[in-house]
Order: C-alpha cells, then sequence, then structure tokens
C-alpha cells in the first residue's frame, strides 16, 4: 500500500510540474516523420549500412516518428561515421589483450524542412567488450561493438537536439 501511495504521489508531482522527456522536446523538433541518410564510409562500408538500420530503429522506437522517403519527411538526417578506434583496457597473465574499448566518431546534420534550419553535431560513443578467453576481435564483435557504440552517440544526438528546443 505504501508504495502505491508513493508511485502515486510522484506521478501527481512530475505530471504538476510539467515534465517532458527529452525525447518528446527532440520529437517537437524533427517532426513525426524523418528521413534518415547514411553517407557510406569506404573505411567501413558493412558498418555505414547497419548503421542505417540502427538510426532508422532508434528514430522509430526513442522519438516514435516514422521514417519516411524524403519527399514526406518533415526533416532529413543525415549520418555519418567518420572515425573507429579500439583501445586495449586489460590483458590477460600472458600480455594477449581481452578487454576493450570501442569509440566512434559520428557526425548528424539534421534539417527541418519547414524552418530550413540545419544543424550539425558530432558526437561520440563508446562500448566497452570482453573477448573472454580469446585475444582476437572477429568481424561479428567489431561490427556489434560499433553499433553500439554509435547507438550511444545517436542517444546524445537525441539529447541535443531535444535540448535546443528548450
Amino acid at each position: 500500500m505504501k508504495k502505491l501511495f508513493l508511485f502515486l504521489v510522484v506521478c501527481v508531482f512530475l505530471a504538476g510540474c510539467g515534465y517532458q522527456p527529452i525525447a518528446h522536446q527532440a520529437n517537437k523538433a524533427l517532426g513525426g516523420k524523418v528521413f534518415v541518410e547514411v553517407k557510406i564510409s569506404l573505411r567501413d562500408p558493412q558498418n555505414s549500412v547497419e548503421l542505417k538500420d540502427s538510426v532508422s530503429r532508434s528514430i522509430f522506437e526513442r522519438l516514435h516518428s516514422r521514417v519516411v522517403d524524403k519527399q514526406e519527411a518533415d526533416s532529413v538526417v543525415e549520418v555519418e561515421l567518420q572515425n573507429v578506434l579500439f583501445h586495449t583496457l586489460a590483458e590477460n597473465k600472458t600480455g594477449f589483450a581481452t578487454f576493450y574499448r570501442c569509440e566512434v566518431n559520428v557526425r548528424f546534420k539534421y534539417t527541418n524542412r519547414y524552418t530550413q534550419s540545419t544543424r550539425i553535431f558530432s558526437k561520440k560513443g563508446y562500448y566497452n567488450f570482453s573477448l573472454g578467453n580469446s585475444s582476437n576481435i572477429t568481424d561479428s564483435i567489431r561490427m556489434e561493438a560499433i553499433n553500439e557504440a554509435v547507438i550511444q552517440a545517436l542517444d546524445g544526438f537525441i539529447s541535443q537536439v531535444g535540448i535546443e528546443t528548450f
């Protein structure tokens, strides 16, 4: 009973103070229909294709916006994977690296069709991962690490867009 009462008090407080999630503000800035354009990286063409899927999925899940054709879109988001780095964080007893950090730099450019405003952001994303007993980074592990780091960079982009709408 106490937990239910506490939950209701918190809900009333948040509703009363006008709290809105940052994704709601970002959705206002980007609009309900978004076109995602990914510039293919010559160094990582496979990840660039995966990047478009990740960004489209995140826009749908986080902002509840539809990903549409360019002609229908309220805004256009251009995404470019600029840099991918892997850093060794830990080694095993024999000196082989077993724990890594993947760091990506992603450039986001969005243009609102109605206001004709264009903003450019460069965001970094990180993802730490372990190789376990192996010391080799396979293609699948590499791609997963890059995708997770890009999603973190995308969250930073969504936050930045949401903050600028205040």
